[in-house]
């Protein structure tokens, strides 16, 4: 196996940890609370564009083992978009928590506008991001306004590299439809740095060919996607997850560059988890943690 499959292994290891569906909050006494840790085995597979405005796709399929921790102040890998939360701050309908997001590894080899040029190495995206309730209770379920800022650094096996900053303000619908059955959806423009959008837009002078011109890639506007998730709880340890996108990237920053060849992206996603190992120990009540 090359060390670049082994990279997209990696990579697809830490994606499937933000896209595995948490399990349905039990209701109840304090006694009755889920598990403060977890042991889960987890299928994850996601098909979709190797990057943002490829027209190439690319699959992953990755078996990976889940610990999940649900803590007072922190809660790792129990929500399928968030597998990393952390409150900063909480008061009413406002909280502040740390976000982290992940972008898989692609082999530039495996893509004809990219061949010849460096590999895209898995980006980590770590950030504060304000969440306001705006409509409880409305259409039988919950409206939010979100608005993250990252921090994004790539990494080449353990060599980390910064790449800039994004802001992705989003409108975001939850409903729990019954009690085993969660549905979440999502509209999320996303804004970047240069740093940032160099990592995916530039050409350097030494890579340009009469195909693939030098390009120079600016701050802005990045593009929009339109997310739909669906969680379904089989049983008291068996869950599935679904999650479709939609990206436009039609009025983008970078719409010029060479490596912007297409203005639509679909993505699918998914994840089947079973959970083999609980402790006896209970997560804090729901009025006393992040939810």
């Amino acid at each position: 196996m090359t060390g670049t499959r082994c990279k997209c292994l990696v990579a697809a290891w830490l994606a499937c940890l933000a896209a595995v569906p948490a399990a349905a909050a039990d209701t109840g006494a304090e006694t009755e609370q889920p598990a403060l840790w977890e042991l889960r085995a987890a299928v994850f597979s996601r098909f979709g564009p190797s990057y943002p405005g490829s027209d190439e796709n690319q699959l992953n399929v990755v078996p990976v083992p889940l610990p999940i921790f649900r803590g007072r102040f922190l809660r790792l890998f129990e929500d399928n978009e968030k597998p990393l939360r952390g409150r900063l701050f909480a008061r009413d309908t406002i909280r502040v928590e740390l976000d982290l997001d992940l972008q898989f590894s692609s082999d530039s080899d495996e893509i004809d506008v990219r061949t010849g040029m460096p590999d895209l190495d898995l980006l980590l995206e770590v950030g504060p991001e304000l969440q306001i309730e705006l409509a409880p209770d409305a259409l039988a379920g919950t409206w939010y306004a979100t608005f993250g800022m990252r921090v994004v650094t790539s990494w080449d096996g353990l060599d980390p590299n910064y790449e800039g900053l994004t802001f992705s303000p989003e409108l975001k619908y939850v409903s729990a439809v019954t009690p085993r059955d969660e549905l979440k959806l999502r509209v999320t423009p996303k804004f970047a740095t240069g740093d940032f959008m160099d990592y995916y837009y530039s050409v350097d002078p030494a890579f340009a060919t009469v195909a693939r011109p030098a390009f120079s890639a600016d701050a802005g506007y990045l593009g929009t996607d339109i997310t739909g998730n669906w969680s379904h709880d089989f049983s008291d340890r068996l869950s599935f997850f679904i999650g479709l996108r939609y990206s436009n990237y039609a009025g983008a920053t970078n719409r010029d560059s060479p490596l912007h060849v297409d203005n639509n992206g679909y993505s699918i996603y998914g994840a089947v988890q079973y959970r083999f190992w609980e402790s006896a120990r209970r997560a804090p009540r729901k009025s006393a943690i992040l939810d």
